[in-house]
């Protein structure tokens, strides 16, 4: 069985004061311990790094909270219900986004500051170069992870890479042009290159290799896109496409690839078939310090299903519902004449990744262990009743279905932040721009294979033949905001790509369902004596019976308004309390401050 790496809160007295939280070497006082014991120990350096996987390391959505960065506000989308609304209406203010904040120890530059730490000491206590240099170089890789987040954010930053000193150092630092953090960023993810390209079983979920260059391909992508380079320069894009095709190159030598069950992917990390996780946190489902266990299943499952927290959180809307193509491939508003698509059976011979993702009013969901069990969602449903889905959906995708509902509070299903199924796209996407479209639809169509689509006589898997670039651009995103639903990647592709601003005037709509005014729900689920069984258990939606029963109307989200996203959210402002401490720190173009307007340009 492997064992994943510890990921546990560690705050050595390390230059700077503190405690720590004992864990392997739990018969050592670490209170105290003095830097010339951490640092020329391997041992402790890998507890103190430990400590900063643990820190940095993205969570789960759900187990958002206070010293979790970056904050859950970067989960909205038309993806699916709830997020922040003040973002989707327009209304957000110079002090809306908070990532820059620290509260005490937790946030962006505390943990970059504890990353500084390692790298500036760990060489200067007697250790070999050849014992420090993995240990750096997992440390340059999350130092690079942070100040992207906050980059994707907010553009430039101050990009720090020393642990300031309270006294001696001026902390009225200016912010570092965005194509300076870029840089920095990536020669922190060249550091890398001595990662191995897997680790032993008790390293399991250490970053590899393969993980800093599928990384670094993902930033300099967001580079090259509209977000920052709204002029497109071609060599924004050239040096992308240079990027994600060695991190393809490198992570298929290393032996990741697209696993043949889509359903099980972040469910079968561990059984030793499963390569297509390449960066991801472990959990282990328990109720323990170090915060081991996710929630993500209590809150995303009905609430007669969870553990007293789920039903309105997670719930797909119908535009991603609309978003998922047929079987064959082809889009629902252009639909085959072979497989065509019913606007009343909707669920039926959709591409399969909807059936890992969707869940319908009468689809089987087998939770708790209950194979074909069937899951209702209609109007005044008693079991649900108070907490029942937003839309009109709820989420599959990822939900371990053999959890109890009490169970499901300490879920242990593997947060994947990225992928082989990423690489792929990411590549497809540069060669794109790059004038290679035959390498888009090549890596496209193996992606649609995988999904269970259908080649269909021309071998294109439901894509349209000839697509320009732009077409092909479009269909990439398409494919992006299917792929990796629920993944927290639809909230940065919008900003990215800037089509944020396109949703504008549309709504994020749910689907109502309700039995017909011939029946009444009380009737409708009153468990027969003899047979156990309810009468709307007996439903079979599948055939004339859905028609006969239900109907169902699409309609906005209840009390929400049009989406009105603001360009100059592509960029958002820095606090007005960060620029009073620190004057020499500017705003960003387009935002005002008491200064007056920011002079900060994001894409340079």
């Amino acid at each position: 069985m492997k064992k994943t790496i510890a990921y546990i809160f560690l705050a050595l007295t390390v230059l700077a004061g503190g405690s720590c939280t004992k864990h392997i070497l739990d018969k050592v006082n670490f209170n105290g311990l003095p830097a010339d014991q951490v640092w020329s120990d391997t041992t402790l350096a890998n507890l103190y790094l430990n400590s900063l996987y643990n820190v940095v390391m993205p969570l789960w959505p759900a187990n958002d909270n206070a010293n979790t960065f970056p904050s859950s506000f970067h989960n909205t989308s038309d993806e699916s219900n709830g997020g922040t609304t003040t973002l989707l209406q327009g209304k957000l203010t110079s002090e809306s986004v908070t990532d820059f904040f620290a509260s005490g120890t937790a946030g962006a530059y505390p943990y970059m500051r504890r990353i500084n730490m390692l790298l500036a000491n760990i060489d200067n206590y007697g250790l070999k170069p050849s014992q420090t240099a993995v240990i750096k170089a997992q440390a340059y890789f999350l130092r690079a992870y942070i100040y992207f987040d906050l980059l994707k954010i907010y553009g430039g930053i101050p990009y720090i890479t020393k642990p300031e000193d309270w006294i001696a150092d001026s902390l009225n630092v200016a912010r570092t042009p965005t194509s300076a953090c870029v840089d920095s960023i990536v020669a922190d993810l060249n550091h890398c290159s001595v990662l191995p390209a897997s680790w032993p079983a008790t390293d399991f979920g250490r970053i590899t290799r393969g993980a800093a260059l599928a990384f670094k391909a993902r930033v300099l992508l967001t580079w090259a896109s509209p977000q920052f380079n709204p002029q497109n320069d071609p060599s924004r894009w050239q040096t992308a496409y240079t990027a994600a095709q060695h991190a393809y190159d490198t992570c298929t030598l290393d032996g990741y690839g697209l696993y043949s069950n889509f359903s099980r992917i972040a469910l079968d990390i561990s059984n030793g078939a499963n390569h297509e996780p390449i960066l991801f946190r472990p959990f282990n489902g328990v109720n323990a310090s170090g915060n081991q266990y996710e929630s993500y299943d209590n809150v995303t499952r009905p609430y007669s299903q969870s553990a007293g927290s789920g039903g309105t959180t997670n719930n797909p809307t119908w535009n991603l519902v609309s978003a998922f193509p047929m079987k064959d491939g082809y889009p629902i508003t252009a639909a085959s004449s072979t497989i065509p698509y019913d606007s009343v059976y909707y669920w039926k011979n959709r591409d399969p990744r909807f059936y890992a993702t969707i869940v319908y009013n009468g689809a089987v969901y087998g939770l708790g262990n209950t194979p074909g069990r069937k899951q209702w969602m209609y109007t005044n449903i008693t079991v649900d009743k108070g907490h029942v889905t937003a839309t009109g959906f709820y989420c599959r995708k990822n939900i371990d279905t053999t959890q109890s509902a009490v169970n499901s509070q300490y879920g242990k299903t593997f947060w994947v932040e990225l992928r082989f199924a990423e690489v792929m796209m990411n590549l497809a996407e540069c060669a794109n721009m790059t004038g290679n479209q035959a390498q888009a639809y090549t890596l496209l169509e193996q992606i649609r294979k995988r999904a269970g689509i259908t080649a269909n006589a021309d071998g294109l898997y439901g894509l349209q033949a000839g697509m320009s670039q732009g077409q092909m651009q479009t269909a990439i995103l398409n494919e992006r905001e299917v792929e990796f639903a629920f993944e927290g990647k639809r909230y940065d592709d919008l900003r990215r790509t800037r089509t944020f601003d396109q949703l504008n005037g549309s709504y994020r709509q749910q689907m109502v369902v309700a039995f017909k005014s011939t029946y009444k729900v009380s009737d409708m689920e009153k468990v027969n004596a003899t047979t156990g069984i309810a009468p709307v258990d007996t439903i079979n939606v599948n055939g004339p019976d859905y028609t006969k029963y239900f109907t169902h109307t699409i309609v906005p989200i209840t009390n929400e308004n049009p989406i009105n996203f603001l360009t100059i959210y592509y960029a958002y402002a820095i606090p007005s309390s960060n620029i009073s401490k620190e004057p020499a720190m500017q705003q960003t173009i387009g935002w005002l401050y008491a200064g007056g307007m920011g002079t900060f340009d994001p894409t340079k």
